[in-house]
């Protein structure tokens, strides 16, 4: 069951990066989400590797919705950001920090 919701979300969330980069940029927050919850959900497998790429999506939501993002070098140097946080978190920070709204939880 958790495999099905896990595979799931990740389809979500790619098919929402697809719309996302054609211009309906609204749907990285949804691609932000389900890699989120697939990266959860994956666990203490390749969860912990996928739980970086939910940063990219997530800053350039907030980059797009703060209108902060005008032109492609700057979706270039917010895409980097994202994938420093990524960095960061996968190899500095403990999962109980990386999943904290779902680790209370479980």
């Amino acid at each position: 069951m958790y495999t099905v919701f896990a595979y799931s979300s990740l389809i979500v969330a790619l098919i929402s990066v697809i719309l996302a980069i054609s211009g309906k940029r609204h749907y990285y927050w949804i691609s932000a989400i389900g890699i989120y919850i697939f990266s959860f959900l994956a666990g203490f497998s390749i969860g912990q590797l996928t739980v970086g790429l939910t940063f990219i999506p997530l800053v350039l939501a907030v980059g797009y919705t703060f209108g902060w993002i005008k032109n492609k070098a700057q979706i270039l140097m917010v895409s980097s950001i994202g994938v420093l946080i990524g960095i960061i978190m996968v190899f500095f920070v403990d999962n109980k920090w990386v999943f904290l709204p779902f680790w209370i939880y479980s």
